[in-house]
């Protein structure tokens, strides 16, 4: 059984006509800058269902269930409704703090939610969309400091929802195609928030992506913090090797990032089947295999052995 962690659904007929631009990842990387008009052209459109998609993908590589949240321009009402339609293999989160669009100045006040904001929308994705926890926040959305201490206090009440609910977390690392916000990349301020919240799961996505600077901080803080997980996608098999030698394999989780635009790289290979390879690479060991590839996404989420049916 494969559970992947890390999926964003929901996209937008610009994106969709994008495919041919975006062979790698450095296309994917440099897509706002050298696609600027198109890149900017989805704000302006209404979202589109792309499930379908997700689930032929999820049949073509062998994943049976995913865990899914929105990406920019996608509401977490989107995504359940997404989930919805296939609830035997999506499983939906919440992002409670909306990533920016294309044209968002990170810088506008009038875009930053509360503290209180981010937790009322979380609780709300909770209690009346179902969703089982908080996916990839976008810290910028709900502070401008640069503190840890300070960080993990503007974090305080999503974080507070979440110990109460008994649910995780998702926390970016590295870096993202979004302009601004690279700073909260690197996750050594997380180290406040987890010592904080020791019960809460929180999850470093993409454990640096392959950088061994934001590698290397993902690593300390997950060793300090025995809530601390590190998510694969993204990364490399050396990476994945060292994590494992570390902190062991009941904290560490597949995923794939796959998304509307990281689902077109093909060159040197598709997200996916790079994300299965890291894990073969990483272990010989079947029994560490199953943990990182399902178990313990199954522990974390509440995920069951179910295996959906492949077409």
């Amino acid at each position: 059984m494969i559970i992947d962690s890390h999926v964003h659904v929901g996209t937008f007929p610009s994106i969709e006509s994008a495919g041919q631009f975006l062979s790698t990842v450095p296309d994917v990387v440099a897509f706002r800058t050298r696609h600027r008009a198109l890149y900017e052209r989805f704000v302006h459109e209404e979202a589109a269902d792309n499930g379908e998609t997700l689930i032929a993908d999820m049949n073509k590589f062998g994943i049976d269930r995913a865990i899914v949240q929105g990406r920019p321009g996608i509401t977490n009402d989107f995504v359940a409704r997404i989930a919805a339609r296939y609830p035997d293999r999506l499983i939906p989160i919440a992002v409670p703090t909306p990533w920016p669009t294309p044209v968002d100045d990170p810088r506008d006040e009038e875009k930053m939610m509360s503290p209180k904001a981010v937790a009322g929308e979380l609780e709300r994705c909770i209690s009346d969309l179902g969703m089982i926890g908080a996916g990839e926040i976008f810290v910028r959305r709900l502070t401008r400091t640069l503190q840890p201490e300070d960080i993990a206090d503007d974090l305080a009440p999503m974080m507070d929802v979440l110990a109460r609910r008994g649910m995780s977390v998702q926390i970016p690392t590295a870096w993202t195609q979004l302009p601004g916000g690279l700073f909260y990349g690197d996750p050594i301020w997380v180290d406040e928030v987890a010592n904080r919240y020791p019960s809460v799961p929180i999850i470093l996505t993409k454990m640096g992506r392959g950088i061994d600077h934001c590698f290397e901080n993902c690593l300390a803080v997950a060793m300090r913090n025995e809530n601390v997980h590190l998510e694969i996608s993204g990364s490399s098999s050396a990476h994945a090797r060292r994590a494992l030698q570390t902190i062991g394999p009941t904290r560490l989780l597949f995923g794939t990032d796959w998304s509307p635009v990281w689902r077109f790289v093909r060159t040197p290979e598709p997200v996916v089947s790079k994300a299965i390879r890291i894990v073969e690479e990483a272990t010989n060991d079947l029994d560490v295999r199953e943990r990182l590839f399902s178990a313990t996404a199954q522990i974390l989420y509440g995920v069951s052995s179910f295996r959906g049916d492949v077409a």
